[in-house]
């Protein structure tokens, strides 16, 4: 038996010298076998198969001395050759030579040890993981197609179908010379049909060693005493550990669910490891730092070989060996898709939290811990939370799944990576393989410092420059309000006015009068930036044609969905494209990039604004990268976005018109109404999901009201329907009448409690309290917590009472929330709620 899983293992994770036409999904080293491995999942089969380079390839860095100044490398046995090699140096806008100096392992150029190549001479690209720079070298991108003859790579090219030839045609006609090749390779690459990944979803459960305690995966000492897998093909499958005489006659669990009491806990992984293998794609929730964490070195202390574990552990990251693993937690924690990609619908990233925002559906909950349950609930709660993770990449039809596989082709990153990965990386990686695509010497950061520093002050706190430009808001109610959005505002910017880390203050002395407005910078007038020509390009296949494709109606229903997959992708991108350059951890970080884009910005909002008033167009707010106008008619709409597009080279859109918008007078703080009675809500302290539930449901409450309004003289009915409303949870406060569980703040903690020690937030103070009772709290958790009058001011909310309620504390959550909307709308708190003198003491006076 035992033989089986090893030999299953080798079988799949042999060389193919013969790959039928698959996608190239993952890459990675074989230390053992000193070589790049290259995964390749075939659809038909839905298996991954793997290949092993043939070509010599070994690792390298490239160092800017000659081979006979490099004397401390000499001698060293792990040092292969150094050879002489030419490269662009785009900082100097000259050809250089390079000393390259070839490895015998990727641990010799950048490894912990302390002699590594990088920690005893100034090396470049010494920092790239070796599997990447094959890619690179091999012009090999994750997510496309290939197929391999005769044990050698070849790629599988597509067109984009006739049906929408026409309108890249037309695209390619309007766009920049040195953007076509880049816009015709994109779409080709983007057209590519997206793959159905064959998969199967993990959960395990653990006994506890003690009451509220997750047990450690590196110890394993507890026994894993339920499993449970859901395959996309329709496989359910739970897996039990047998307790005493426990059995179950009728295993509720769920419709078409298969169950298995097993006998020891020897067989119950044995029967994991055999169903993991046969899915090439593994999807867990958290399985990076618990379940195939903790499966793996459970199985080690149960007497498996580490050839029959289909489980490989890294630095924080867990893989396995015949396909990828892709842990949900770090998808969904990725920022720049919680909010792009799925409207910012879910703020914590538990699988309850992700799934009720997205699904509509939720784990299972229980009193007490998880060895207290019967076998059946157990078995229906590790099915459930199995099902949970797979429905995430099945849900609108498998929109994660496809979204991942479209941005590794941007990316030119493996799909494990992209699902772990954050955007700067993905953007990182892009500009990577254009740079060795190109053989451009890729530059240190110390080298883009060398660029100068900030020439305009920050005025917010922290920021090293000037960022964006807000309008202040005029406070109070506006009717008929149109908002125009300026398409991609920063990639437009990055495009139009060629910004790159090469060509903001470029070496050129004829481009220095080519000023970047409110700086001392400059662009270049000579040549084109790498940056500006891959973001400009991807601008404009998103703006003009996949953002058009993605909604028209001559297409069939899969090509739409496709396209509309590859906009989002390119969404997610590129609204983060000016974010990174201006991160100091992105390693292609270049303070002047990001001054002069912010710069920029400001002055195109700013010329608009100027343009907008002489053509006798209120504006009554700009928020960064959209401008709100008083009741614009339609010709003074056309007239303001064909002079952008003539005088800015900048697009406007008509992004939305409001009913009515009410500001408050703090910025990007404001609550909208749309023609159709939606509420739009931005900025307003009701809407954050940490709010307590009785001040959250009457903020709702009060916006519904609010969206009823169709005209002035309807305020004074809403006033009065929200005073009521207002001062009826007053006095339910007030007498606590109100639930503890509606009154419950719930704040993720970010790192282990003890590790606060400048500050202590409340909801570390809450946890702390916890901890003191014996439960183990970790970073990432959820703390559940209320405003007690009684030290330290907060209490979890499994140990807290009525009686102990700080009313004072949620009066004023309340008045701050409901000061936001009442703001807006003109009104007072206190007058509106009728507070008499008696009663402002809740108030502070």
């Amino acid at each position: 038996m035992g033989a089986t899983l090893s030999d299953k293992i080798k079988e799949l994770t042999a060389h193919s010298t013969s790959i039928p036409q698959s996608i190239l999904i993952s890459a990675t080293y074989d230390g053992e076998k000193k070589k790049a491995v290259l995964k390749f999942y075939d659809e038909k089969t839905g298996r991954i198969y793997f290949w092993y380079d043939t070509t010599g390839h070994k690792p390298y860095c490239y160092s800017r001395l000659s081979p006979s100044e490099l004397k401390v490398l000499e001698g060293r046995d792990d040092v292969v050759e150094l050879k002489v090699e030419k490269k662009i140096d785009l900082l100097r806008d000259a050809e250089v030579e390079v000393t390259k100096i070839v490895a015998t392992d990727p641990l010799a150029i950048g490894g912990p040890s302390k002699s590594s190549i990088r920690d005893v001479i100034e090396a470049w690209e010494a920092d790239i993981k070796y599997y990447e720079n094959y890619l690179y070298d091999n012009n090999l991108v994750c997510g496309a197609y290939y197929a391999v003859v005769d044990d050698s790579i070849k790629p599988i090219n597509y067109e984009p179908p006739d049906s929408v030839k026409s309108r890249l045609q037309k695209l390619l006609d309007e766009a920049d010379p040195e953007l076509r090749r880049y816009i015709e390779e994109w779409a080709a690459l983007l057209s590519q049909p997206t793959p159905r990944l064959r998969r199967v979803a993990l959960d395990i459960e653990v006994l506890a060693s003690e009451a509220n305690r997750i047990p450690n995966p590196e110890e394993a000492s507890q026994p894993v005493i339920a499993a449970a897998l859901v395959g996309d093909d329709g496989l359910k499958k739970v897996l039990v550990l047998k307790r005493n005489n426990e059995t179950i006659t009728a295993a509720l669990i769920g419709e078409g669910v298969t169950f298995r009491l097993c006998e020891n806990e020897n067989e119950l992984l044995r029967e994991v490891f055999s169903t993991i293998l046969e899915y090439p794609i593994l999807i867990t929730f958290n399985g990076d730092q618990f379940d195939l964490n903790y499966l793996y070195h459970r199985a080690l202390r149960l007497g498996f070989t580490k050839d029959e574990i289909p489980i490989s552990l890294g630095r924080d990251v867990a893989s396995i060996k015949h396909g990828v693993h892709i842990d949900l937690y770090k998808t969904f924690n990725n920022r720049s898709l919680q909010v792009y990609a799925f409207g910012g619908k879910y703020v914590e990233h538990t699988l309850s939290a992700v799934a009720e925002a997205l699904l509509e559906e939720s784990k299972i909950e229980f009193e007490g811990e998880i060895g207290d349950l019967s076998l059946e609930e157990l078995a229906r709660y590790c099915y459930n939370d199995a099902h949970l993770a797979m429905r995430l990449t099945t849900f609108r039809g498998e929109l994660l799944c496809k979204l991942l596989i479209v941005l590794c082709r941007i990316a030119k990153m493996p799909l494990d990576d992209v699902s772990r990965l954050g955007v700067s990386n993905w953007i990182r990686s892009m500009l990577y393989f254009e740079h060795r695509r190109r053989n451009i010497l890729i530059p240190k950061q110390k080298e883009l410092e060398e660029k100068g520093t900030a020439a305009t002050t920050a005025i917010i706190k922290g920021k090293k420059y000037r960022g964006g430009v807000v309008i202040e808001p005029k406070a109070g109610v506006f009717f008929d309000v149109s908002v125009l959005d300026f398409a991609s505002l920063y990639p437009s910017i990055i495009k139009v006015y060629n910004l790159s880390y090469e060509t903001v203050r470029c070496v050129h002395e004829e481009c220095k009068s080519n000023i970047v407005p409110e700086t001392n910078h400059w662009t270049c007038k000579k040549r084109r930036g790498i940056t500006s020509l891959l973001i400009g390009s991807l601008r404009d296949l998103r703006v003009g044609y996949y953002k058009h494709l993605a909604k028209e109606k001559t297409l069939s229903e899969d090509d739409k969905e496709l396209y509309n997959i590859v906009s989002q992708a390119l969404k997610v991108i590129l609204n983060a494209s000016y974010g990174v350059m201006g991160a100091e951890i992105f390693p292609l970080y270049c303070l002047p990039v990001a001054e002069a884009t912010a710069a920029l910005g400001r002055y195109v909002i700013t010329r608009t604004i100027e343009k907008s008033r002489e053509l006798g167009i209120e504006v009554i707010y700009g928020d960064t990268d959209s401008l709100f106008l008083k009741s614009p008619n339609p010709e003074q709409l056309e007239a303001i976005k064909k002079w952008a597009e003539t005088e800015l080279n900048i697009e406007l859109e008509l992004d939305k018109t409001y009913r009515y918008v009410a500001f408050s007078q703090r910025k990007k703080n404001y609550m909208g109404v749309l023609p159709d009675g939606k509420v739009d809500v931005k900025g307003l302290t009701g809407k954050k999901s940490h709010i307590p539930n009785f001040i959250k449901q009457a903020f709702y409450d009060s916006l519904k009201i609010l969206s009823e309004v169709k005209t002035k003289d309807d305020f004074d009915k809403a006033k009065e329907s929200i005073r009521q409303l207002l001062r009826q949870r007053y006095l339910d406060l007030k007498n606590r009448r109100v639930p503890l569980e509606d009154l419950a703040f719930h704040v993720m903690i970010g790192k282990s409690p003890d590790k606060y020690t400048e500050t202590t937030p409340q909801h570390v103070r809450a946890a702390r309290l916890l901890m003191a009772r014996g439960k183990e709290v970790k970073a990432g958790e959820i703390i559940s917590f209320v405003k007690t009058v009684t030290p330290p001011g907060v209490k979890p909310i499994s140990l807290a009472s009525p009686e102990e309620i700080d009313v004072d504390k949620y009066l004023e959550q309340l008045k701050s929330t409901f000061d936001q909307i009442l703001d807006a709308l003109g009104y007072e708190f206190n007058e509106i709620l009728g507070v008499t003198k008696l009663e402002e003491y809740f108030w502070g006076g």
